[in-house]
């Protein structure tokens, strides 16, 4: 028998070669997403569970966890319970060939969103999608994510230095943020994070220097048991959120929200101490200068920046301004979007003539927007209320109430809204959607 020729051995190994290096080409040179699942088999290895096999596909496919690709794997194969066995041949869901790399979608200043708030908790489960389908249904467009809580915990795995070292990356929801951000784009959502500034108990515990003081004692400020807040005049107490908001810009979100951007309104307030106090710089003033950093440092993303206040300043009470140091018509100099959390509720009685506020929804909303909007007048900030979709501090609470806070906004200057229920219960606020479709395709067909 004639022997190959060096010659053809070669060509069949180039050829072996080229086959494999074009089944792992760079996603950019295809569609970066397919409609279908591709076909892909892996071998199982001695030793291997179907834990570790999933971490090693979970970029390249469209799950959001671990724990979804196994079941998802296991429904595939017809696995029962979670034995595997070496060289076994199991189908993985593929449908990239690179992970997902989000980009943001730059909005318009007065882009008109309309959105719920998604807690870390729910994002890792099957609940959000639920959620946001019926949001999708029903008209919505936006989610607000927590990105960092009330906890100061972070919902992802952050390569801030801090982050790390408070342990606020402990047990995270989700392992590729951007993965996610992707996911949501996908789905036609404007994505915003939330995070949780200067309410911060792991920062203020682990580093006691940075917290807010007693005056009298010496000690970290005490609100509700715990020490919870850090001192907003501090630099590296800014310059670790600030951390954190350009990590999730460069991961591919819309937009950063900021809450509890203030001093705290308990009792520690009238006795603490802070950094800047010894220049007499007043609180206010601290409270801008860091939003103003803030912007100027986010402004090469393109994303939009929103800060969430409290329904009460629009009254421009100075005792107001004095403790927490949220200064409206200077803070919307350094900012795209206002928040004003507008929830009846916590509007307390007597206010404005209402003996019982948390009963009168659509005035309490149609006046502090009404205010709000005076001081916006010569600014092109967004106008984009926080309303009440939780029960709270009202007996009449139901799609009805919801709907009354809809109307408000119909009539005001606001540009949108936002859903506010922290434990992400919006059964009402679906039926309040439905009745408020209803009521704009009556008026659209008598006009």
């Amino acid at each position: 028998m004639q022997r190959q020729k060096p010659f053809f051995k070669t060509s069949v190994y180039l050829l072996a070669l080229l086959f494999v290096g074009f089944l792992f080409l760079p996603s950019e040179i295809f569609p970066k997403d397919t409609k279908k699942d591709i076909d892909f088999f892996h071998r199982v290895l001695r030793g291997e569970s179907l834990g570790r096999i999933a971490r090693q596909y979970l970029p390249l496919t469209e799950a959001l966890s671990v724990d979804y690709l196994i079941e998802k794997i296991k429904e595939l194969n017809g696995i029962q319970g979670s034995l595997i066995r070496p060289n076994q041949r199991l189908l993985i869901p593929l449908v990239r060939s690179t992970p997902v790399a989000a980009k943001s979608v730059p909005k318009q200043i007065d882009f008109e969103a309309r959105g719920i708030y998604v807690n870390r908790f729910s994002m890792g489960c099957r609940k959000m999608r639920r959620l946001l389908d019926r949001l999708i249904t029903f008209g919505g467009n936006t989610v607000i994510l927590d990105a960092k809580d009330m906890s100061g915990r972070l919902f992802y795995p952050s390569k801030v230095p801090l982050a790390k070292e408070i342990g606020a990356i402990s047990g995270p929801t989700i392992g590729n943020p951007a993965k996610l951000f992707h996911y949501l784009h996908k789905m036609g959502l404007h994505v915003g994070v939330r995070l949780v500034l200067f309410y911060d108990p792991l920062l203020a515990t682990n580093r006691p220097e940075l917290a807010l003081r007693s005056i009298r004692s010496g000690d970290p400020c005490i609100e509700k048991g715990e020490v919870a807040w850090v001192d907003p005049s501090q630099s590296a107490v800014q310059r670790y959120n600030l951390d954190i908001a350009k990590e999730l810009a460069e991961m591919g979100v819309d937009e950063i929200q900021f809450d509890y951007i203030r001093f705290p309104t308990m009792e520690c307030t009238r006795e603490t101490t802070y950094g800047l106090e010894e220049r007499e710089i007043p609180k206010h003033q601290i409270i801008t200068d860091f939003l103003a950093r803030a912007h100027k440092e986010l402004a090469p993303y393109k994303i939009l920046l929103s800060i969430d206040v409290f329904g009460i300043i629009a009254w421009g009470r100075s005792e107001d301004t004095q403790i927490i140091g949220q200064k409206i018509e200077d803070l919307v100099q350094h900012c795209d979007v206002i928040c004003p959390m507008i929830y009846p509720s916590h509007f307390y009685g007597p206010f404005q003539d209402m003996a019982n506020p948390g009963a009168q929804p659509f005035l309490v909303v149609s006046e502090t927007c009404r205010r709000f909007s005076s001081f916006l007048k010569d600014s092109e900030v967004t106008l984009r209320p926080w309303v009440q979709a939780f029960p709270f501090g009202t007996k009449s609470f139901n799609e009805k109430y919801i709907h009354e806070e809809l109307r408000a906004l119909a009539q005001s200057k606001a540009r949108g809204w936002l859903f506010w229920s922290a434990g992400n219960a919006y059964d009402h606020a679906w039926k309040a959607l439905a009745l408020w479709n209803n009521t704009v395709a009556q008026i659209a067909r008598v006009n």
